[in-house]
């Protein structure tokens, strides 16, 4: 713990001091409600594995404690699988979501044809593919070059012919999307590879590890580490659970209707779209964002990608336009002025700047983590700039909210405190901080128990020090100066 004395802490202490209050310790609400895990049960919302996203069950929790009634509209400028579009629809709640990841359309499109699925069809489509053996295909999957290997050649081979059978299938439009959803869906499932956190993880057996391995013994290192899938899926089984699971819950759930509600989900940058969207026309936001925890979304869904169609040139423009958080990511603040400047709204770009100027804690991070980069500390110099880059963009974002929400507007946010190189930083509290500037009243901060802790690397090197999961809570009660 020596280590941290050389930084200054000041600031950030002086913030906790400031929001210390609002803190609210609960067990409302848990680490399932805040992420993918409560959504494995809950019928619709399981048909994809999206594990960055949060549960229907808090969206509806949220809905209740804001007392949402249709004609109202919540904003989620992090749509993710459209969680918040479908649990509003549920409620007769009018909903928007922003979503950048392209297979985020597709889960949309699917899951939104609720009310309009043929189930006859489908249940024939079943029968179909439970009683038709799957062939050979001549075409090979649309691989990057990080999926290489990812399959089997049987199971790429099956996977492939299913897509083109599904294409030439005499059925309605809306069942054509639905299959193309299911084999997203089961894509995983019948890979070596495993989602985990910032990269795709392989099995041993597949011949990408087995290339690698080759190469380590060839330079005299031992092989990496085995890992070994649970399960890896025969691909006609994956898809007949898979459409089972779907077609269940489409007749369990054909008596919702959307009750005259609109949902819409724009395909697109937060950082492009939002500032183009009404003024004071959200009566609420529920979201979370990307976590300031170096997770790339274009590596963990690079199979997804791949199967949408994005080559590897569009893989790194869809990196680049992420919100920050992986230490691949240039500085957008050039893109943002021009952006604003074409808007016609150049004096928003410099309010957000100025703002930033005035929250000290985060200018303190930034220079602790440049003394420790200097220290040789910080294992990789790029976490600096995703760090400073991130809150920017939150800034942005923050002040678009701001000016999209009408006054009494209430906020909803799940995000995580998270550290670097020792370096604690207290995202909640500095989005709190940042947003109390454009117009907002900081409610409380809801904080989640069985905090998270840090890697064993920087427990190893600094201690270990409990950091907050939260969910901010704000009312819009101002204008966006």
């Amino acid at each position: 713990m020596q280590l941290s004395l050389f930084t200054d802490f000041a600031a950030r202490h002086e913030l906790e001091r400031k929001y210390r209050d609002l803190l609210l310790p609960t067990s409302r609400f848990n680490r399932r409600l805040v992420s993918y895990q409560a959504n494995k049960s809950e019928s619709f919302h399981r048909w994809f594995k999206f594990k960055e996203g949060f549960s229907a069950r808090l969206v509806q929790g949220f809905i209740e404690e804001f007392d949402l009634r249709p004609p109202q509209h919540i904003l989620d400028p992090f749509a993710g699988a459209s969680t918040t579009l479908l649990v509003a629809r549920e409620h007769g709640v009018n909903a928007t979501g922003i979503e950048v990841m392209p297979m985020g359309e597709l889960i949309w499109q699917a899951k939104s044809r609720l009310d309009r699925y043929d189930v006859s069809e489908l249940q024939a489509i079943c029968d179909w593919v439970a009683s038709t053996p799957p062939k050979a295909s001549c075409r090979v999957f649309p691989h990057l070059p990080i999926t290489e290997h990812a399959f089997d050649r049987d199971s790429e081979s099956e996977l492939m012919w299913y897509d083109e059978e599904f294409r030439k299938l005499d059925v309605s439009d809306d069942s054509k999307i639905l299959l193309r959803f299911v084999l997203l869906s089961i894509l995983e499932d019948i890979s070596y590879t495993s989602k985990d956190g910032q990269f795709l993880r392989w099995d041993s057996r597949s011949l990408k590890v087995k290339k690698r391995n080759a190469v380590r013994l060839a330079t005299g290192k031992s092989p990496a580490k085995p890992y070994r899938k649970r399960k890896i899926q025969n691909v006609q089984l994956a898809l007949l659970q898979a459409l089972d699971r779907v077609v269940d819950d489409i007749v369990t759930m054909s008596a919702q209707r959307s009750r005259g509600s609109k949902q819409e989900l724009i395909v697109g940058s937060v950082l492009e779209e939002l500032p183009q969207h009404d003024a004071e026309s959200v009566d609420a936001v529920i979201t979370s964002p990307p976590y300031c925890n170096r997770y790339d979304y274009t590596r963990t869904y690079a199979l997804e990608l791949a199967f949408m169609g994005i080559d590897q040139q569009g893989l790194l423009s869809l990196r680049q336009s992420l919100l920050s958080c992986t230490v691949e990511n240039r500085s957008k603040i050039d893109d943002l002025r021009r952006f604003y400047t074409t808007l016609g709204r150049k004096n928003d770009f410099d309010r957000v700047i100025s703002v930033l100027d005035e929250v000290d804690a985060l200018e303190e991070i930034i220079t602790a983590l440049k003394l420790r980069r200097r220290r040789g500390e910080v294992n990789n110099s790029g976490i600096i700039s995703m760090v400073e880059g991130y809150f920017i963009e939150l800034a942005f974002v923050t002040h678009e909210l701001s000016r999209v929400c009408k006054n009494g507007a209430q906020v909803a946010i799940v995000n995580d405190n998270v550290r670097y190189s020792g370096e604690t930083i207290p995202v909640d509290l500095l989005m709190t901080d940042i947003a109390s500037k454009f117009g907002f009243e900081p409610e409380k901060i809801y904080v989640l128990p069985q905090r998270k802790g840090n890697s064993s690397q920087q427990m190893g090197n600094y201690g270990r020090e409990a950091l907050r999961k939260s969910i901010l809570i704000w009312t819009k009660n101002g204008q966006c100066q």
